[in-house]
């Protein structure tokens, strides 16, 4: 398992395309502030207990270089993952139909130093509901342990293939 930051060191280039499916989150974590500064939705699949699959829309959140989710306490992606913390997490697809995949497992942070971190960069959006939410929320971290990217090439067109990559943390 890896946190974000880990992930960005071990696979700089395709941490670069991960990272452009998130332009917003990305520069909030950074402390760039400017017209592309929003939460992404993006989408957690979770198990259910049953054993079947569960999606849910939430926004990520980059935080010290690790991967958060504020989640409503009454939701059931939270009681999924309290029950069974294997998650996968797939960003919007981009402009050209480029995606990102993150297969992760995730924990509840309980501590206050956390949330703390958490807070600090999503007042930084000046985002009301999402600092509410991320203040009062239970808050889960995503330890990663698998990313991949696709980049469509030839939309449109007879032949169009993707270009995939994938990163594994035990790699």
């Amino acid at each position: 398992m890896a946190t974000w930051n880990e992930f960005i060191a071990a696979a700089p280039e395709l941490a670069a395309a991960a990272e452009s499916r998130w332009p917003g989150i990305v520069a909030l974590e950074r402390g760039e502030l400017g017209p592309q500064t929003v939460f992404q939705v993006a989408y957690l699949a979770t198990i259910r207990p049953d054993g079947r699959p569960r999606l849910h829309p939430f926004c990520p959140v980059l935080a010290d270089g690790r991967l958060f989710a504020a989640i409503p306490p009454k939701s059931p992606k939270g009681h999924d993952l309290r029950r069974d913390p294997r998650c996968a997490i797939h960003a919007l697809p981009g402009p050209e139909d480029d995606e990102l995949l993150v297969l992760a497992l995730a924990t509840e942070a309980a501590d206050d130093a956390t949330r703390a971190v958490v807070v600090r960069v999503v007042e930084r959006s000046g985002g009301r509901r999402m600092i509410a939410t991320v203040s009062q929320h239970p808050l889960f971290e995503f330890d990663i342990a698998q990313v991949d990217v696709a980049r469509w090439v030839n939309i449109g067109q007879r032949g169009t293939y993707a270009e995939r990559l994938r990163w594994r943390a035990d790699d």
